[in-house]
């Protein structure tokens, strides 16, 4: 009761947190006695494992949590048993895992004895082998990528970071080799060797990453780019069309002080704040958060129309940002720089074709092709909603529709743009990504 009470809250609670994904659960035996045996390199990892899988895991835990209140009795209850992992000391819960295994029942175990750092599993403890030889149970390797960035050792609390566990085929041992060498610690040696590998080759790639990200965190912020000198354009061109209206008294300080603002936290960037992740998202996302911002002051110094069903144009486009909190880094820079054009673009259009529906189709529209295109993580719901809500605005509008033609052109015009934009920096791979090979 209680573990199907912890998956009905924890699957949908990880999968909106961590966006954890899952491959290989076929993997796993349906029934009889196997070993899962994986990396540990975060708080989360017994859940992670057993989440997906149907049957019941017992895992082996570190003793010192069943004295914790609350937790102790908890883990307990889902039929968890305590290890001593001090050198010699864990004899007793070998013996009640064999009991597990003879039983024909699934155990948990995370071999390295204690939470990794950041890094592929190295020397092994033996237990996982003996079990095997004593038992005949299957080990079925679990690597977990990504879950240290979620939830790094001596840190409190978890962050947004995308998970990915991959279960491997399960390792059977020769039954004449159980058998002829049972107290050959060579032999111990070799399969917790043949652990080590399965796991470390879907790791690796998802540990050069972190690293890759480490690195460019650390990095001095980028110079402006191209798509940032974006609203200095815009400025100009408002400057050209109240001067040509003789309104540049009225709308020369909503126009100009969003934008001076916005460069001298440019030039901040640049000259004084410190590099590092959160630098690096705040300056990727900024160039979305002016545009809230000065939207209302800018269209009227344009002489265009501010927008129908702007409230949803607003709920929807922040929404669809909290994807990218688990999509890497390359990706957001790429949403948001075809985001950033395609809404000056519009602004572009409302000039000759002006539609109070323009923006709205254009950047939802470029919303729902960009998720779909990138394969970004819960893209078909991202996009069905995007385009309900450029439906629903649409149908409820007394304007002329085909206006609106030209502004979803412009939404494809722009993933265009952003395929022949090729970066070095946008080949790193999804943080996360453990190799499903």
């Amino acid at each position: 009761m209680l573990l199907r009470l912890l998956k009905s809250i924890g699957w949908p609670l990880f999968r909106v947190l961590f966006a954890v994904e899952y491959h290989g659960v076929e993997n796993i035996p349906a029934r009889g006695a196997v070993i899962i045996a994986g990396n540990h390199p975060s708080y989360l990892d017994p859940v992670l494992v057993l989440l997906p899988v149907k049957r019941r895991i017992r895992f082996m835990a570190w003793d010192a949590l069943f004295k914790v209140p609350v937790l102790g009795q908890l883990i307990r209850a889902f039929g968890s048993f305590p290890v001593d992992i001090r050198k010699g000391k864990g004899e007793s819960a070998f013996r009640e895992a064999v009991k597990v295994l003879d039983s024909g029942d699934a155990l948990g175990i995370f071999p390295e004895g204690q939470r990794s750092e950041q890094g592929p599993m190295g020397e092994l403890r033996t237990g996982v082998a003996r079990l095997a030889i004593e038992t005949g149970a299957a080990i079925v390797p679990v690597t977990i990528g990504g879950a240290y960035r979620a939830w790094p050792k001596w840190k409190l609390l978890p962050k947004p970071a995308k998970i990915i566990v991959k279960y491997h085929p399960p390792i059977q041992l020769d039954e004449t080799d159980r058998t002829a060498r049972r107290d050959d610690k060579e032999f111990h040696q070799q399969v917790m060797a043949s652990v080590a590998e399965s796991i470390n080759r879907s790791l690796t790639p998802s540990l050069r990453v972190h690293d890759a990200y480490d690195r460019w965190y650390s990095q001095p912020p980028s110079n402006i780019r191209s798509y940032e000198w974006a609203p200095l354009i815009a400025v100009i061109v408002t400057l050209l069309v109240s001067l040509s209206r003789n309104t540049i008294r009225e709308t020369w300080l909503g126009v100009w002080l969003p934008a001076v603002g916005y460069y001298l936290y440019l030039a901040a960037d640049l000259a004084l704040v410190k590099p590092g992740r959160f630098a690096k998202w705040v300056r990727n996302t900024m160039p979305v958060w002016l545009i809230l911002i000065w939207h209302a002051l800018l269209c009227p110094a344009l002489a265009v129309p501010s927008g129908e069903r702007n409230e949803w144009l607003v709920a929807a486009a922040l929404a669809a940002l909290f994807p990218f909190f688990y999509e890497h880094y390359f990706t957001l820079q790429k949403f948001v720089r075809g985001l950033v054009a395609g809404y000056y673009f519009s602004m572009v259009l409302m000039l000759f074709w002006p539609h109070g529906l323009g923006t709205l189709v254009t950047v939802l529209g470029f919303i729902a092709v960009f998720v779909l295109s990138f394969k970004v993580i819960y893209r078909w719901l991202i996009a069905a909603v995007m385009l309900a809500v450029i439906a629903a605005a649409v149908w409820l509008t007394e304007s002329p529709r085909s206006l609106l033609l030209a502004y979803a052109a412009l939404a494809v015009a722009m993933i265009a743009y952003l395929q022949t934009f090729v970066s070095f920096a946008y080949d790193i791979r999804r943080a996360g990504d453990v190799s499903l090979k």
